[in-house]
């Protein structure tokens, strides 16, 4: 699947991720509809 992965200030990018998996019966998996970045969390 693909991701948006944040490596630091200006580096960012879509990339191929591996599936999400279940390991214990409590896990669960969350589809995300929208994220923010605020300038403070590129420090």
């Amino acid at each position: 699947m693909k991701g948006y992965v944040f490596h630091g200030p200006g580096r960012s990018a879509w990339e191929d991720i591996p599936d999400p998996d279940l390991k214990e019966p409590t896990d669960a998996v969350v589809r995300v509809d929208a994220v923010t970045i605020c300038g403070t969390d590129l420090h």
